[in-house]
């Protein structure tokens, strides 16, 4: 089969390898769209970002079922179908919790084992789920990155009428916009510095953004609220966005950290005392998308949010690739040589939609 192989830190290879082997409890899945991750970057392009050499990236993908063990069930050959890939460890105190984000030494299919950057995945069964009929293959690429932003609100404690505000408008955050109206909040306010991104932010659906270049957000979010947001979630993963969500926050109200910061978080005693401490701020961190049962309510709320045309995955999409492409793209989009918003990977380039 014809796969993209990171051979080494900033050198993929598209060749020829094995298509992998199934046990009796594996599926084969033909892929046929594969999203690019931010994580992709730097795992792809940092020396040691990845986890093993040689290894197939890709862990947002979606396909057909190509060939099953003996002991699947419930599934035929062709089914249309999305992939949930973490792999908890089953002896991890947290996997039995039912916190699998969190288990420890956990596998995620793509990142320690090979993903969705290749013509066919070995699937172990419990992580393969069907697609409805109006959900497209390429809209399907979008359903694991969705969850994430999904979880997180849920990890915010959301309610219907919230008022909340987003930092951060990528991928991540674009499908926080869309999940906080999917769970019912009043207004949502988007936060980022491009106005592109804002503007692609008001078509899903945010009812007021906020260019943090050249407003001050803080400042700006007040004036929409009376005592500030019920939540705010900070996609960006920058310091300053960090901070300022905890800044526009009302008394009692939730913080969530989704964005990977890779940065110190320097607190002012400010924000300290009169923010969390005084406000009562409820804050949280927020780990990839699983709860009980596997792969969580995330899962349904997103699947569910797609097929009834409430998620909008196609209008995030900047470019849509090959295998033969990708590499050049991985390192154009880590160096930031590229603009773009949302990349995904045609692996079957045989199909139309």
């Amino acid at each position: 089969m014809k796969a993209a192989v990171l051979e080494t830190a900033g050198h993929m290879v598209v060749k020829n390898v094995p298509v992998p082997e199934i046990s009796d409890d594996d599926f084969l899945i033909k892929v046929a769209y594969s999203g690019v991750c931010g994580s992709d970057l730097p795992r792809s392009q940092k020396e040691g970002g990845a986890r093993l050499y040689p290894l197939i990236l890709g862990h947002e993908f979606s396909g057909t079922v190509a060939k099953m063990g003996a002991n699947i069930k419930g599934f035929n050959v062709g089914d249309h179908v999305a992939i949930a890939p973490l792999i908890p460890n089953p002896e991890s105190i947290y996997t039995k919790m039912g916190l699998y984000g969190l288990s420890d030494n956990y596998n995620l299919i793509g990142t320690g084992s090979n993903g969705g950057f290749a013509e066919y995945v070995k699937v172990p069964k419990g992580h393969v789920l069907h697609l409805p009929d109006n959900i497209s293959l390429k809209n399907a690429a979008g359903i694991e990155p969705a969850t994430v932003s999904a979880y997180g609100l849920m990890r915010g404690n959301i309610q219907a009428g919230d008022v909340v505000a987003i930092f951060g408008c990528g991928s991540i955050g674009q499908f926080a916009i869309q999940c906080a109206k999917l769970y019912g909040a009043k207004t949502v306010i988007a936060v980022d510095i491009f106005d592109d991104k804002l503007e692609l932010a008001k078509t899903l659906g945010a009812d007021y953004t906020v260019n943090s270049k050249s407003d001050n957000a803080v400042a700006k979010i007040m004036e929409f609220t009376q005592y500030g947001v019920d939540l705010a979630v900070d996609c960006a993963g920058n310091k300053i966005t960090e901070t300022q969500a905890l800044e526009c926050t009302r008394k009692d109200g939730n913080v969530v950290f989704v964005g990977i910061s890779n940065d110190e978080l320097p607190l002012s005693a400010e924000v300290v005392e009169k923010h969390i401490m005084r406000g009562g701020l409820n804050i949280h961190g927020s780990w990839m998308s699983y709860s009980m049962p596997y792969p969580g309510r995330a899962w349904d709320v997103v699947i569910n949010g797609m097929s009834q045309k409430e998620l909008n995955f196609e209008a995030m999409i900047s470019h849509v690739i090959t295998l033969d492409d990708l590499a050049s793209y991985l390192e154009q989009m880590y160096n930031r040589k590229l603009e773009f918003n949302k990349v995904v990977v045609k692996v079957d380039e045989s199909l139309k939609d």
